[in-house]
């Protein structure tokens, strides 16, 4: 069966953006919406639109939470938005393109300065 996309469309917004609900409204598959979103930019713009909206809304309870001092919310804060000033759990260092990275390590010739 063939699905319109006006019909995707009142679909994806009676569910604000939700593809696996609005397929069920539908009765058809995910990948079918998938498949028209890749296809036509009004569909994926209602997705993104709804998306955005979602997390914009998550980001002021994140930011509510900061501010009451909840510390899973600074820990989570400093480890996503904070990444680039250092806090973070693991950081890796690669060369150009995800290559190796070459150290060369230089020692004084005084044999108690080596560790």
């Amino acid at each position: 069966m063939a699905y319109r996309t006006a019909d995707i469309l009142k679909a994806l917004e009676e569910t604000h953006g939700m593809i696996y609900l609005a397929a069920s409204a539908l009765g058809c598959s995910p990948h079918t919406i998938y498949r028209h979103a890749a296809k036509n930019p009004k569909v994926q713009g209602v997705i993104d639109s709804y998306r955005g909206k979602l997390v914009d809304k998550a980001e002021l309870k994140l930011e509510q939470a900061v501010m009451a001092g909840e510390p899973w919310a600074v820990t989570l804060t400093l480890k996503s938005l904070g990444k680039n000033r250092g806090y973070v759990e693991r950081q890796e260092v690669t060369g150009k393109d995800g290559e190796g990275v070459t150290l060369k390590v230089i020692y004084d010739n005084k044999p108690d300065d080596r560790v």
